[in-house]
């Protein structure tokens, strides 16, 4: 088989190589001897005259005079280290797929993003836009290529991704389309874009003022559905008029041509961060309340619907959708960790008033309130527990929740007269 252009001492497998090197560096597309000498013996081995002839050379000059002779004959074989046609259509498998080191190299970096950004969105001075691809999403296809059209991968890392630039130029193109200011299209959408807002998010492109803007947006490591990169095909026809100059006509050949793809239903993050000091300086109505995400939302959504991301946007290749439930699990998320970090800053005795709290309206709302059931044990640790606390603010608590229990769960005869005792101690003589 065609190996790749690496030295001998590498070997052959690089299965556990990255994408990129596989569709780079480590690539089985390249001719070598024992490739000639298989196909010499394959065209040798058919039943017409030409293979009869390439046989007989084979038998008495030896192999070296049939390559040439093969070779010599319309170009029957590639010459050695030449780019191998049938290595070609071998190879797209082997760059395809992911291997499990992979997909979990691309989940630590998208986990990493998320720890980066979390911060900053504490902040108010980062957002994270979720889609879902409803449409093949490729990029790098002007990169150069033996297979003829190229693929954008992350390096050092190797893995399929969509540059921050790349994010940027479609989400300026959509404020523009909205504000109204650009000359591709028009749209008669409401929207608070304006052209002064774009230069201040996005930065100037005037000539002679240039300047930066306030937005940085991040590379985009995509979650590729099914682990594996999609094979693409596009069928160049009227090659002979544009290539070559011809006159057009009907009866040209075809030539397809391959490339690689992200599939469609996988997940991308769309990571913005905002300097918000910088932008206070420009448009300080932006950085309030918000006001720059709720833009950025609006151009999001446009450039999900209308204008799409990556290489052949225009036959519909890069369309996305907002992701509702990664939406939502990002905000269950984020709800998780106010509450761990709300849990975290309380103090003890506080902390075991608002675990009976929440166990209590649970149970109410979901009607399991039993004299002896779970309520009933929790109730009966507080009262005895608080009696020994001395922070007054933290009596008075678990007195006041103790009571609204007993409203609903009153005590057994057993232990009425002791609980309201201790009540009346912990909220001061007013039970």
């Amino acid at each position: 088989m065609p190996v790749a252009a690496v030295p001998e001492y590498l070997g052959r497998d690089f299965g556990e190589a990255s994408p990129g090197l596989r569709f780079g560096l480590y690539l089985p597309l390249w001719t070598e001897r024992a490739d000639q000498e298989r196909q010499v013996r394959a065209l040798a081995g058919r039943s017409s005259r030409e293979a009869g002839e390439l046989k007989r050379i084979l038998d008495l000059e030896g192999m070296d005079a049939a390559i040439e002779h093969a070779r010599a004959r319309r170009g029957r074989l590639p010459e050695l280290w030449e780019k191998n046609d049938h290595g070609a259509r071998d190879a797209w498998r082997t760059v395809a797929r992911l291997a499990p080191d992979d997909v979990a190299r691309a989940e630590a970096l998208r986990e990493r993003q998320s720890a980066m950004i979390e911060l900053l969105e504490s902040a108010g001075q980062a957002a994270v836009f979720r889609a879902r691809s409803v449409a093949p999403f490729t990029t790098g296809l002007g990169n150069e290529h033996p297979l003829e059209n190229g693929f954008a991968f992350l390096w050092p890392y190797g893995l399929p991704y969509l540059p921050g630039s790349g994010v940027k130029g479609v989400l300026r193109q959509a404020a523009r389309e909205l504000a109204g200011v650009s000359t591709a299209a028009q749209w008669e959408l409401e929207s608070d874009w304006t052209a002064e807002a774009i230069d201040a998010l996005f930065g100037s492109e005037d000539s002679a003022a240039p300047a930066r803007g306030a937005l940085q947006f991040w590379d985009v490591i995509p979650g590729i559905r099914g682990d594996s990169l999609m094979l693409e095909v596009m069928t160049a026809h009227q090659s002979h008029y544009y290539q070559k100059g011809e006159s057009p006509h009907e009866s040209g050949r075809p030539n397809p041509i391959n490339y690689l793809a992200v599939p469609l239903g996988s997940a991308f993050a769309f990571h913005v961060v905002c300097d918000l000091s910088f932008l206070r300086g420009r448009a300080a109505e932006l950085g309030e309340n918000g006001r720059w995400k709720a833009l950025l939302e609006q151009a999001f959504v446009h450039a999900f619907d209308w204008l799409g991301f990556g290489a052949k946007t225009s036959v519909g290749y890069g369309a996305m959708a907002v992701d509702e439930r990664a939406v939502e699990a990002a905000e269950q998320r984020r709800r998780e960790r106010e509450e761990e970090a709300r849990v975290a800053a309380m103090t003890e005795e506080e902390r075991q008033i608002d675990e009976l709290r929440s166990l209590f309206e649970r149970e109410r709302a979901a009607g399991r309130l039993a004299p002896n059931g779970l309520i009933a044990e929790k109730r009966l640790r507080l009262l005895k527990a608080a009696q020994g606390w001395t922070d007054p603010g933290a009596r008075r608590a678990a007195g006041a929740l103790l009571r609204e229990i007993a409203r609903e769960l009153p005590w057994s005869k057993k232990r009425v007269r002791e609980a309201r005792a201790i009540m009346a101690e912990l909220l001061g003589g007013s039970e």
